[in-house]
């Protein structure tokens, strides 16, 4: 085969795709998407040197250090080949070293989210993702990690080209629906894991979060409370739970104790609870106790009420998700391992590219955590006399 050493790419222009630096998806996985697309555009055809370090450095004004950690990645997995002397080239059927390609024990796994729901709560889905990655890891697999920008017009910019290669996929929280259902007609295996919202067709891993809530609130009434807010997403599990337990114990639901954080317009946890809160207070009378969708979520909303002399767990019991919070607060919460969330959906997705099979829901366990932010309600006497919040 003959190659080629010009540093610049003969014909098509290079994209206009560029590096973003605020985005939560690391350097080195942007420029690899980049990369994988000019080369299934032919930018870079089969045996055509790429540019070189210094020159790819340049041009998307990232350090060296973030290419070279591209260019090795694509070099393990068979994309590039490097001739000593020469330089490195895109592969082709008949150069691809062996053992470096699928099906030499090396799969390439993607790993899904919105950057929305990543920086909604990035705490609890950087858990989640390091179980996945340990996982990966240990059983000598790449992980592929894409944050998915909504705003972004097309699905070509939504959806980079190498996912056509990956031998499987994760989905953690939500995608994009076109990204969605772009992953769904691959021909790779698909695991769903905590979405948002609940979805139906291939396989998901879930939080037993409709068990959580449940435990939540029953907690809350057996410490006497009768008017319980919620703040979360109206088409989640811990909403439906969180009304059906109310009329299972014959207490009122109360709309003016709800309110609902939109999906469309996340931002982070903090500031969504800290906004909704403020709203809560509004109203002219308020709860006794309220279930909050995540514990920075929790932690917003606390805030709002320690600005406006309503005490945590006198005036107001606050129950939380997911034992997130790292604060000095004692909040109570519903606690999930999230690391080995990740784990079961990683090794989850491993048995279904072994074993295809149809998708079956994998539940993982949950537990009330009861810590300092509950307490029975106070009589109104007392509410309306209570000093303000430290």
């Amino acid at each position: 085969m003959e190659f080629t050493n010009l540093d610049k790419p003969p014909g098509r222009p290079v994209s206009r795709q560029k590096i973003d630096t605020n985005s939560p998806t690391p350097l080195s996985h942007q420029l690899r998407s980049i990369l994988l697309h000019e080369i299934k555009e032919g930018v870079y055809k089969p045996g055509r040197r790429i540019p070189s370090e210094r020159i790819l450095a340049e041009r998307f004004r990232i350090s060296r250090a973030s290419v070279r950690e591209t260019i090795a990645a694509m070099l393990s997995d068979g994309t590039l080949f490097r001739t000593v002397g020469r330089g490195t080239f895109v592969s082709s059927a008949e150069n691809r070293p062996p053992g470096a390609a699928r099906g030499a024990g090396c799969l390439q796994i993607g790993f899904w989210i919105s950057e929305s729901i990543f920086n909604f709560v990035k705490p609890g889905y950087n858990q989640t993702l390091t179980g996945v990655a340990e996982v990966c890891r240990n059983n000598g697999h790449a992980l592929r990690f894409h944050s998915v920008d909504e705003q972004r017009e097309t699905l070509e910019q939504l959806f980079p080209a190498e996912a056509d290669h990956l031998d499987g996929n994760i989905v953690l929280g939500g995608v994009n629906h076109a990204v969605l259902e772009r992953l769904q007609a691959l021909d790779a295996p698909l695991i769903l894991v905590d979405m948002l919202f609940q979805k139906e067709g291939p396989h998901v891993v879930r939080i037993d979060y409709g068990r959580g809530t449940e435990l939540a609130m029953e907690h809350l009434i057996g410490l006497g409370h009768k008017e319980i807010g919620f703040i979360g997403f109206a088409g989640s599990e811990k909403y439906q739970m969180f009304w059906r337990t109310l009329e299972a114990a014959g207490l009122p639901y109360n709309p003016r104790y709800v309110q609902f954080l939109e999906a469309t317009e996340l931002q982070p946890g903090i500031v969504a609870g800290y906004e909704s809160m403020q709203k809560l207070l509004a109203s002219p009378r308020l709860p006794t106790a309220v279930l909050i969708t995540n514990d920075y979520v929790t932690l917003g909303a606390i805030e709002a009420l320690s600005i406006a002399g309503v005490t945590v767990p006198g005036r107001m019991s606050i129950v939380g998700f997911d034992d997130l919070a790292q604060s000095n607060f004692p909040l109570t919460t519903v606690k999930a391992d999230l690391v080995e969330l990740g784990r079961i959906a990683a090794r989850t997705l491993l048995d279904r590219i072994d074993h295809p099979s149809d998708g079956v829901d994998t539940v993982v366990p949950i537990e009330l955590v009861v810590r300092g932010s509950t307490a029975p309600p106070m009589k109104v006497a007392e509410a309306e006399t209570a000093p303000p919040a430290a």
